[in-house]
């Protein structure tokens, strides 16, 4: 699976309200800085949409925007990497 495909996968889970599924693809780090990402976000989410922004040293870098009712939305950065041989997201932060 290449990082985008794992990414992909992510965010569709995340639009079906798996939310076990989707914490077990956070590091603890990462697990950390989803909360105030999340606060105010649409609920449910309904769609979502994904570009690559880099691939610095290894990481993969994403921009993801979650889409919910209304049109309402929420961006984030997501930076996964290969961490025991599963892509990992390992930091998440607001896109600049």
């Amino acid at each position: 699976m290449t990082a985008e495909e794992f990414m992909k996968r992510h965010a569709d889970m995340a639009c079906e309200g798996k939310i076990a599924e989707i914490m077990g693809d956070l590091t603890p780090e990462a697990m950390a800085q989803v909360g105030p990402l999340m606060a105010g976000a649409p609920q449910p989410l309904r769609s979502n949409s994904i570009a690559r922004v880099a691939s610095p040293g290894g990481d993969e870098v994403f921009d993801v925007t979650y889409t919910g009712d209304g049109g309402a939305t929420v961006s984030m950065r997501e930076t996964v990497r290969q961490v025991n041989g599963e892509w990992k997201i390992v930091k998440l932060e607001r896109p600049s």
